[in-house]
């Protein structure tokens, strides 16, 4: 059985390193720079974001926005409920000379009750902003002053309706570095570049730290009113664009701007629980398939190599003639080899191929976490608020 099995994953890890070659060496990566010559015209693109607690990112983004080199651009930000000095610093930034009449500053103080946070804030943003583009990002992004005039130039240069810009990510702990590159290496295998920018593919996605979209476009769709009850609105706000008609396309990036998602172990699990159950329609057949399948492919191969290594240690030492430790040490190479292209693209070091079965049970307490959150009722927190989903 162990053989068996063993074989499977071999299988599948070959597939999904095919799969992976494709997907990656099919991507579009915007770089900083990467348009020398002036646009043509320069609509004018309002910057929109949603900050709530984000007292230690907001400076540096705000100075990122504020350096940008594109000709016409405001940005509208909304300071929603925030419980540190996110409004006060946002204020500051605002009263200085280098805001030049540039930003706007809204502060939110009442959620309605058919509203979640962050949609709410992007909803105010967006009503507030006057520009022929919208760019929805968050506050915590830190922006190459060549970012937007990239984004534009190719947005108009492609005639796309929303092009969203996946960021680089900054890993500043051990976790951040396990966790992350494995839980993008995810996303990407079920949301892949090629699919999500071909018309003929219903899949669909967004990276909600830059998502550049036509206005005209955004309210012909209904706006964020369309998805007020929604904690995954990149993901849903592209499926929109692309259920309608429009066409979208999701690009890498090389310096053109990066973050860092949380800032410690407990923002990550409590961020990624989230979205995880409402990323796949809160079906708990689907989040159950997704945890087995995962710990099928990373965690099994180590679970039996260590198991035959340990059983041929307790017997005497390794029986390097035993078919069952060749296979268990084929399917830990094979994963690794798979794995290990995607985690230097994200520059993360060689030695964290083998984080690999680590993330995937973490991911699956976050994913158990994030579907009991949702059957119980009792809703998941983020950012001081708890969002209770329906579950369908």
């Amino acid at each position: 059985m162990t053989l068996w099995l063993l074989g499977v994953v071999i299988i599948l890890w070959c597939g999904l390193g095919s799969f992976t070659f494709w997907n990656l060496y099919g991507a579009t990566t915007l770089r900083a720079n990467q348009f020398a010559s002036p646009l043509e015209s320069s609509p004018k693109v309002s910057i929109i974001v949603a900050a709530r607690n984000e007292e230690d990112a907001l400076p540096a983004a705000l100075e990122s926005m504020l350096a940008l080199d594109y000709p016409d651009y405001e940005i509208v930000l909304v300071d929603d409920d925030s419980r540190d000095r996110t409004g006060a610093i946002a204020d500051e930034w605002a009263g200085k000379p280098a805001a030049r009449g540039r930003l706007k500053i809204l502060h939110n103080k009442q959620l309605p009750p058919d509203w979640y946070g962050k949609v709410h804030a992007l909803h105010l943003a967006a009503n507030a902003a006057a520009g022929e583009w919208v760019l929805a990002t968050d506050a915590d992004m830190v922006f190459h002053p060549s970012a937007l005039r990239v984004a534009m130039s190719y947005a108009l240069e492609q005639g796309v309706q929303l092009l969203s810009i996946v960021p680089e990510l900054e890993f500043s702990s051990f976790w951040e570095t396990v966790v992350l590159p494995a839980f993008t290496f995810l996303v990407s295998t079920f949301y892949p570049f090629r699919l999500v920018n071909d018309p003929k593919s219903s899949r669909a996605l967004a990276a909600g730290g830059f998502i550049l979209m036509k206005r005209e476009d955004l309210n012909a769709l209904g706006g964020y009113a369309q998805l007020r009850e929604v904690l995954i609105e990149d993901v849903r706000l592209a499926q929109l664009f692309k259920r309608q008609g429009r066409r979208i396309h999701l690009a890498a990036s090389r310096g053109l701007f990066h973050t860092r998602m949380y800032s410690s172990v407990g923002e990550m699990f409590e961020g990624l629980s989230r979205s995880a159950f409402e990323a796949t329609g809160f079906s708990v057949p689907k989040i159950l398939g997704i945890i087995l399948l995962a710990n099928l492919l990373t965690a099994s191969p180590w679970a039996a190599l260590v198991a035959r290594i340990l059983r041929d240690l307790r017997s005497g030492g390794p029986a390097w003639h035993d078919p069952s430790l060749f296979v268990a040490v084929l399917a830990c190479t094979v994963a690794s080899l798979v794995y290990l292209p995607f985690i230097r693209h994200l520059r993360v070091p060689v030695l964290y191929v083998f984080g690999l079965p680590l993330a995937t049970l973490f991911y699956s307490c976050v994913a158990i976490n994030s579907a009991l959150a949702g059957i119980i009722g009792r809703g998941v927190p983020w950012k001081g608020r708890r969002y209770r989903a329906p579950v369908k």
